[in-house]
């Protein structure tokens, strides 16, 4: 029996919705599960990773605590799209993976709540995992477990991923938040996830570029990113876009772009602030992972 999970890269936080909101992006990385007699292989994955630390066997083997699966060995295939630490939900891609997979040798890969609360006790915030696993844009809180709520959004948007050649891994970018926040700040931040929802449900894309702004932490975390502040004052005077976050932890910022807009304009506009960074044009995942069985 063979197992292929295909994960779509997330981006988090949505501007205001810090661990809260997220959105499933086309653009994906693949992993194949197939049992062996004994030990452990890895096709196509960084040799760096290639380890029993790897996180999508770590998720494959929470998976199987959970499921009951008995196995003795694991061969993994891997074909990665989705950049590594740049703000895109490589690390989720992995932790659903594996447990999707795992869950899968005993049938179980359709129970996408039982996955999402694994993935969320993994991965310590549902922000990145739900979006990864029912698609869309959606909404989550912790309770007595995870609750995640689907956003329909009314307008289809075309997302332009700037991506530095940097890493920014999610602990570093933690250690630049502050540790309280004033009431003015919270409630800043309610107003404009509210706003950011109405506005994605209702279609009233004329609210966007405020209701992307946050004082959470993009204020924050754009201190460690070169030409953040002057990449995100042009996109505030730019009539071609929507709006611009930050996506997840960063580096990647995230513009939403008007139909019919040429990237090459907005590319230029930016000129040297991305010199050496790819740019990659996507768009909303509607399904979330998907997988095949051999």
């Amino acid at each position: 029996m063979k197992v292929t999970v295909k994960v779509p890269a997330t981006s988090a936080n949505l501007g205001p919705g810090f661990d809260v909101a997220g959105i499933a992006l086309t653009l994906y990385n693949t992993f194949t599960f197939e049992l062996i007699d004994e030990g452990l292989i890895f096709e196509g994955c960084h040799p760096d990773f290639s380890n029993e630390d790897n996180l999508v066997y770590y998720a494959f083997k929470e998976g199987a605590k959970e499921v009951g699966l008995a196995f003795k060995g694991l061969k993994m295939t891997f074909d990665n799209q989705v950049p590594y630490t740049r703000g895109l939900g490589s690390s989720s891609t992995c932790i659903v993976a594996g447990i999707v997979g795992a869950y899968a040798f005993k049938g179980k890969q359709d129970d996408r709540h039982a996955i999402l609360n694994l993935a969320t006790k993994i991965e310590g915030h549902p922000d990145n995992v739900a979006p990864a696993i029912f698609g869309g844009v959606t909404v989550s809180a912790v309770l007595d477990e995870v609750i995640t709520l689907d956003i329909p959004v009314k307008h289809k948007y075309t997302f332009m991923a700037l991506i530095p050649d940097f890493t920014l891994s999610t602990e570093q970018s933690r250690k630049v938040l502050p540790e309280s926040y004033t009431k003015q700040d919270a409630i800043f931040n309610v107003s404009h996830l509210a706003l950011l929802i109405g506005a994605l449900m209702n279609g009233e894309d004329r609210y966007l570029k405020d209701a992307f702004k946050d004082k959470i932490h993009q204020p924050y975390r754009g201190k460690l990113i070169k030409g953040y502040d002057e990449m995100m004052h042009i996109f505030d005077y730019d009539e071609h876009v929507l709006g611009a976050y930050l996506s997840g932890a960063g580096p990647t910022i995230m513009a939403i772009l008007k139909e019919g807009t040429s990237i090459e304009t907005i590319k230029g506009r930016l000129g040297t602030l991305i010199d050496g960074w790819d740019v990659k044009i996507l768009e909303e995942d509607e399904v979330g992972y998907t997988y095949t069985i051999e």
